[in-house]
């Protein structure tokens, strides 16, 4: 993952800050922790990687070296933790149904209150 800004964006759909930033997050809420042989950052990755690729858990665990066992581990792990932050990331908003769907036939008879 040394190759620059554009190959991270390919990759897990993020920029570097983006994915440091997601890991101190995860880490200051939840308990995820490195373990001797699989860093945080590399669980994120892989988390990311199977998300945002739609690649299997056997092709990732050609790719890092670990065991199709290891990558199941550590995706339930990190999708627990990112679960976790539903309370910080989405707001209620109540009844308001934004402008754009309201006045949008396409989409406002699936967001009626």
């Amino acid at each position: 993952m040394n190759r620059g800004d554009r190959h991270y964006v390919e990759q897990i759909r993020m920029k570097p800050v983006v994915l440091y930033n997601l890991c101190d997050v995860l880490t200051s809420h939840d308990p995820l922790r490195s373990t001797q042989n699989v860093s945080i950052r590399e669980q994120v990755i892989v988390f990311l990687q199977i998300v945002g690729q739609n690649q299997r858990f056997c092709f990732i665990s050609g790719i890092y070296y670990r065991s199709v066992k290891t990558i199941h581990r550590y995706f339930r792990i990190v999708s627990k933790a990112v679960l976790k932050l539903h309370k910080h990331l989405i707001k209620d908003l109540g009844d308001i149904v934004p402008a754009e769907i309201m006045n949008n036939r396409r989409f406002y008879p699936y967001f009626k209150v």
